[in-house]
């Protein structure tokens, strides 16, 4: 068994509501790949997220991060780590301020599977 593991160029800043089926099909095209059953494609919660409108205002890191959290697990510095109502043991509950306008935080998406299963729904039309 062969694993090859190939980025996709030229993928846009993702904003809400984008339609990234076809963002996808479009840098898929650009880095002529083909993809065949069994490829499997792997793509960053935050760009799902932003996508989908998870992105809060308002907020400081802090604040964001407690909101998503339902038990902190460890401290140690600056650094919590937290457990997520989805069930996800990480680092500041995943909130992410980078690629961002300023003041903006992304969360992880509700329901990563459900995006997930759409995503693979709209790549196959």
């Amino acid at each position: 068994m062969t694993l090859s593991l190939t980025p996709l160029k030229n993928i846009p800043l993702i904003r809400r509501d984008d339609n990234l089926a076809d963002i996808i099909v479009h840098a898929i095209q650009e880095t002529s790949l083909t993809l065949e059953d069994g490829d499997i494609l792997v793509l960053a919660s935050k760009i799902v997220s932003k996508s989908e409108g998870r992105l809060v205002t308002g907020l400081t890191r802090d604040e964001a991060v407690a909101q998503e959290t339902t038990r902190v697990v460890a401290r140690r510095g600056d650094l919590t780590i937290v457990e997520t109502s989805h069930g996800l043991v990480l680092a500041a509950a995943g909130v992410d301020a980078s690629n961002v306008a300023d003041g903006s935080l992304v969360l992880l998406p509700t329901d990563a599977d459900a995006s997930a299963r759409a995503l693979r729904a709209s790549l196959q039309d």
